[in-house]
């Protein structure tokens, strides 16, 4: 068996995407050991890959010039007033598609077209290509953005005229798959398709990372250290989970002697975070460091770790670090409103709080931080296997079945 994946993000770090494409070739060799599996990596930035650790027969690195030419800039200022649409983007596309179209696809059994960021680029170039005919792409979040609930824009003309795009995509894409369930019930709905979004959850493998040298261990100073280690954007309520952390130290004298928050954040919001809170001597603000550093923390420095979903009416996504502190056996508590996918997929309550409820916040991190201390043991996944090699391989099979149906 031959398979083709087309990739724009494989980052070891700075963005959920990387994480979860490098986990998916990781995890694809392992369900197929013996297939050839060839990887088209179109690059629009220069980073850190160390693609000699994914475990693929051969890839290919191609640059994307992102920035247009200054004189399509200026035109466009004129051009997306009047017809709504964007120059640049059609620029840019032009450069995806180029790299695209020179691709032999033929001989693949499989070919997977990977979204990456906002704009969705490597799917977007694919219209009215014969590879999209082919082709299994993936959603990795909602597009355009304003499907996203966490997003409190409303659409412009713009992003109508990339959605007309999209659902043009759609219809001639062999399969659409997202991550999440809630997500592929939204897209399946949005787009009006009476194709099947399949679900194929994120995936997690430590194997296709650099491993963080264990010489660097930190000795454990015998507090328990709570962790937040991501972005603050798309109405994720990271001041609530403060704030009860805060009112818990003001309860329980103990925790400030014994207990530390340590974040790692990004995004809009988080310098004016920091400014409110880092007087506070049990909240650590550090700065970004690369993921395997980052694992190396979450697995051997924290002991409750945080996740945060949009703080809206629902979310649909299913975040890039769930299967990763899925992976660690550990205590974590994840902020989410009353229907979410994370509610959907946590079987242990003590892991979910209202992500509005401040007072239920306080009751969960109060209950974790005891556990720690009483040194309990969660025996049981919270997930129930959802993000094991068996169910993964099982969802990958129906879909790649799927797909030779049409």
């Amino acid at each position: 068996m031959k398979f083709l994946v087309i990739a724009q993000d494989l980052k070891t770090s700075g963005t959920s995407e990387g994480i979860v494409s490098r986990s998916f070739l990781g995890k694809l060799r392992r369900t197929y050991p013996e297939a050839i599996i060839r990887v088209v990596y179109l690059r629009n930035t220069e980073s850190e890959d160390q693609l000699e650790l994914l475990p693929v027969d051969s890839i290919e690195k191609l640059g994307v010039k992102r920035s247009p030419p200054k004189y399509i800039k200026a035109l466009n200022r004129i051009y997306w007033r009047v017809f709504n649409n964007s120059l640049n983007d059609q620029y840019l596309l032009s450069q995806y598609r180029h790299h695209i179209k020179r691709i032999n696809w033929t001989e693949y059994n499989h070919i997977f077209i990977r979204s990456a960021g906002n704009n969705y680029e490597t799917i977007l170039a694919c219209l009215n290509l014969p590879i999209l005919k082919n082709a299994i792409i993936n959603f990795h979040d909602p597009y355009p953005q304003f499907l996203d609930p966490g997003s409190y824009h409303p659409p412009s003309k713009l992003e109508l005229n990339r959605q007309k795009r999209m659902h043009k995509v759609v219809l001639q894409a062999k399969t659409c798959i997202t991550p999440s369930q809630f997500l592929s019930q939204d897209m399946e709905f949005f787009y009006g398709s009476s194709k099947k979004f399949y679900t194929l959850p994120h995936q997690f493998d430590s194997a296709v990372f650099k491993k963080f040298p264990a010489e660097e261990k930190k000795e454990r100073k015998g507090k328990v250290v709570i962790s937040y280690q991501g972005a603050v954007q798309l109405g994720r309520n990271l001041d609530i989970v403060l704030d009860a952390y805060l009112a818990l130290l003001g309860k329980k004298g103990s925790y400030r002697e014994n207990t530390e928050f340590l974040l790692r954040i990004t995004g809009p919001y988080s310098k004016v975070i920091i400014q409110k809170y880092q007087q506070h001597p049990n909240l650590i603000f550090f700065d970004q460091v690369s993921f395997s550093k980052s694992l190396h923390e979450m697995k051997y420095e924290t002991d409750v770790s945080i996740i945060l979903e949009n703080c809206g009416e629902r979310s649909n996504i299913l975040p890039g670090k769930v299967p990763v502190i899925a992976s660690l056996n550990k205590p974590f508590l994840c902020l989410s409103p009353a229907t979410s996918e994370l509610r959907r997929l946590v079987h242990e309550p003590v892991f979910v709080a209202t992500c509005d409820d401040g007072e239920e916040i306080i009751q969960k991190l109060d209950h974790l931080i005891n556990s720690v201390f009483q040194k309990k043991e969660f025996k049981e996944d919270p997930f129930k296997g959802y993000f094991n090699e068996k169910n993964f391989n099982n969802r990958l099979k129906a879909i790649l079945k799927a797909g030779n149906s049409f």
